[in-house]
This record gives C-alpha cells, sequence and structure tokens, in this order.
C-alpha cells in the first residue's frame, strides 16, 4: 500500500478539487444541528431494519448489494451483511444516540467545525467502519473515508441513504478509493503490521491507529442452552472474522464440550456451503495432524487447548481454569490486544450473543473516538 504524498496524479487532483468544493459549499450552506443530525441516523436506522426485513419501505438498491457483496468479497455471505446491517439499525436508533452523547451534548452543539476527519477503514467484516463513519459526522467533521477493497460497496450506499434523508450530510462526505487526500486528523484500523506504518507515515497528524483485537468468553459450566446458541453466534458470526468474534474461550476443569458443539452445529449448513472456509479449515486439521498436534474435531471448528488469544480461521482456543480469580487477573494482562470478554465473569462482560451487537459507546480498542473528534473543542 502506498501512501507517498510527494507526487499528485491525476485522480488525487480531482479528489483535491472535490475536497474544495466540499468546503466552498459548506461556507455557504446552512449549518446542521445536531438534532438534525440525530434525527437523521434514527430515519436511517429504521430504513435499515425495513431492508433487512424485507419491508417495501427498504432500499432496493440496499437489497440487491446484500446479495451481490458475496461476488466481491466471499467471506460477505447474505445472511450475514444482513446481520451487520441489522447491529447498525439497532446501534444508531435515536435512543442509543441520544445516550451516546449525553456527556458531550452541549459542547457538540455549540460548535461548527470544517475539521477533515480520514478514516482508513477495515474490511475483514461488512461495513467495519461503520462506527467512525457516524462517529465523524455526529461531531460535526467532514468524513474522508479511505473504503478497503473487500467492503467497498455498502457505506457508499447507506452514506446516500443518508444524504437523501437529510441533504446537508452530502457535504460532509467523501469517500476515495486509492490515496486518502488531505486532511485534519487521521483514524486508522488494521493488523499490527499496518498500525506500525501508519503510526509512522501520520505521526505529525492527531490521530488514532487501531491495532488487531480479539475476544473471548468465559464458561462456568452452568450455561443454559440459549447461552451456549447465543454463545455460537459470537464465536461463528462473520466466520469468526472480526475482532469481536470469540476466539477462546476459558472453561472449567472437566468441561463436558458436548452440549457447545450441538449449539455450535446450527451453522453447519452455512460452513458446508462455503468453500473458502472450508479450504482453510481443511488445512488447520492437516496441519494439526501431521504435527501430531491435539485438538477437538467438532466438525466445522476445531477447539484446540492454547493459551493464546487470538487463533486461525476455523479454530477456537480453550483454557482449563480452577480459580476465576486468577483467570480475572490473567485477561486483565492482555490490555489493548483484548476487545471484549463474553459471559457472566467479570463486571465488564458482556452478556452471550451480544459480542457483534455493540453500542455506540463500546468503542474499537477502548479508545474514545467521539472525545478524540471533540478536542479541538475543548482545547
Amino acid at each position: 500500500m502506498d501512501f507517498s504524498y510527494n507526487i499528485f496524479d491525476l485522480n488525487e487532483i480531482v479528489v483535491v478539487f472535490s475536497i474544495l468544493l466540499h468546503l466552498q459549499n459548506n461556507q455557504t450552506s446552512n449549518t446542521m444541528s445536531l438534532n438534525k443530525r440525530i434525527s437523521a441516523f434514527e430515519q436511517l436506522s429504521i430504513c435499515l431494519q425495513d431492508t433487512v426485513d424485507g419491508k417495501k419501505t427498504g432500499n432496493s438498491q440496499l437489497k440487491q448489494q446484500i446479495e451481490q457483496e458475496q461476488f466481491h468479497n466471499p467471506w460477505f455471505i447474505p445472511s450475514f451483511v444482513s446481520e451487520a446491517i441489522r447491529a447498525i439499525a439497532q446501534m444508531i436508533d435515536r435512543k442509543q444516540i441520544q445516550q451516546w452523547i449525553l456527556p458531550y451534548h452541549d459542547l457538540i452543539s455549540a460548535q461548527q467545525t470544517s475539521l477533515r476527519t480520514g478514516v482508513i477503514m477495515a474490511g475483514n467484516i461488512p461495513l467495519a467502519g461503520f462506527h467512525d463513519f457516524v462517529s465523524v459526522l455526529m461531531a460535526g467533521h467532514i468524513f474522508t473515508g479511505k473504503l478497503s477493497s473487500n467492503d467497498a460497496h455498502l457505506l457508499p450506499i447507506i452514506a446516500e441513504m443518508l444524504c437523501d434523508i437529510e441533504p446537508a450530510f452530502k457535504n460532509k462526505i467523501i469517500f476515495c478509493y486509492d490515496k486518502l487526500p488531505p486532511v485534519d486528523r487521521i483514524i486508522t484500523t488494521g493488523s499490527n503490521n499496518a498500525a506500525r506504518h501508519f503510526s509512522f507515515y501520520f505521526q505529525q497528524y492527531p490521530s488514532i491507529i487501531r491495532k488487531h483485537c480479539n475476544s473471548l468468553a468465559v464458561l462456568d459450566g452452568n450455561e443454559s442452552d440459549e447461552d451456549l446458541k447465543n454463545l455460537a453466534k459470537d464465536i461463528f458470526l462473520y466466520f469468526g472474522l472480526g475482532c469481536r468474534s470469540v476466539s477462546k474461550i476459558y472453561v472449567p476443569n472437566y468441561y463436558s464440550f458436548d452440549r457447545l458443539f450441538a449449539a455450535i452445529d446450527h451453522y453447519k449448513n452455512i460452513a458446508t456451503q462455503h468453500n473458502k472456509y472450508l479450504n482453510n479449515l481443511e488445512y488447520q486439521k492437516t496441519v494439526h495432524l501431521i504435527n501430531a498436534i491435539p485438538f477437538l474435531d467438532m466438525g466445522i471448528l476445531i477447539f484446540k487447548e492454547d493459551p493464546a488469544l487470538a487463533s486461525p480461521i476455523g479454530i477456537v482456543h480453550y483454557q482449563y481454569y480452577n480459580d476465576k480469580d486468577l483467570i480475572l487477573k490473567e485477561i486483565a494482562s492482555y490490555g489493548e490486544t483484548l476487545q471484549c470478554v463474553v459471559g457472566k465473569t467479570g463486571e465488564n462482560a458482556i452478556p452471550f450473543g451480544k459480542a457483534q451487537y455493540p453500542a455506540l459507546n463500546n468503542y474499537a480498542n477502548g479508545i474514545n473516538t467521539l472525545l478524540f473528534l471533540i478536542e479541538n473543542f475543548i482545547n
């Protein structure tokens, strides 16, 4: 990925020119009140929900794209794309947004800004960059998004829906598909290697540089069948590719996996019909068998005893425990590499089945995006 800005090609000049036009339009257009922003996202929430529910009031272009995404990115199957949109619809209803911005309401309401926030988005799961999108726009900044080639179609359609609801957003949203044009602030999400690159290249900018994270679950053996069914969703949704996907579970000594395996079997049809996932799974099974590494084979997933938090596609690590207090200390030691904890252990634990449905204040990597964006108002 080339981020050199020393020589501008024709495409870059066009993008920069579009930025200038947006800024000029901003200076002449009416400012958008915070209440208008909230109302627009509330209406967007309803339209997104109607779309995934198959209602006539849904957006036909988005409905079509949900079905077509798998041809651009085989990991984005329709059911998973719909689930990502459903989670976003829940995230941005009026009550959720009002609670989210409450600590900053007066501050955001009293300010206007033409700051341009550049967002380099990940493409590991559908609409991974949406939270940054809503954060930048609610803060009143100009959103300048560099789309991942793995997820380049969904967010522009949703942005167009938002602009149809509130045309004033047209001057606040810019997408680019190659190099990022000049901006005032930077938010990036990517691998640890990408984070090192971004940290060096964007060192002169106020920035949020996110690294890869993983999530885990803590079981005590008393989980209901419904709990385990929900945990299966936390593990398998998006094929386990998200930072909020559970990649490791802690289980008590002598834990029986039978009921958990039965719950995960719910995803058997999806797994067995997906060639890329099956190829990864078969590769991992072969490697483990050749190297005589023990594992539990439950068909569509491998469970492997391993203390590591991160696990490859198709594998979930597990670790036995005797003492929950020791487990809590170990969990705390993961620091910024841990996104969330699922289960009933720990004061910040997320209920089973809710890992992939974050609230607006469940910030990626634990970094308060909204506060970062309004720091210029405070200073």
